[in-house]
């Protein structure tokens, strides 16, 4: 089963212009290699095209395989990105995505919810 990660990001941090787009090239050239050696089943990068650039100019979707996503978690070179992405840029975060079968589990799962609490 598939699961995927939504990293996102808003304006790089004053004075740090250069360093954030190299951290984009970086970051997208390490997410493409592990599609291609099979770690990932999907990359793609997203830039927006309106909105508040301040609090989301851009952001990635990740999917891989469950144990292969949670290896990437505790994969350092992963970690650090992250890490020099939460110092670059503005409101830098990551969020866990259920993807694919994952939606339809996660639909049944609330179903079940809803029946168990009497809604």
């Amino acid at each position: 089963m598939e699961t995927g990660i939504l990293i996102r990001w808003g304006a790089p941090r004053q004075g740090r212009e250069k360093e954030s787009l190299e951290l984009f090239r970086k970051s997208a050239d390490y997410y493409n290699r592990l599609v291609t050696d099979g770690k990932l089943t999907y990359f793609e990068p997203f830039m927006l095209g309106s909105g508040d650039s301040e609090v989301e100019a851009g952001f990635f979707i990740l999917k891989g395989e469950v144990a292969s996503i949670f290896e990437l978690l505790d994969n350092q070179e992963f970690r650090d990105l992250l890490a020099q992405g939460s110092v670059l840029a503005e409101h830098y975060r990551f969020d866990m995505l259920a993807v694919g079968e994952s939606i339809q589990r996660a639909l049944e799962e609330y179903q079940r919810a809803l029946t168990t609490v009497g809604a």
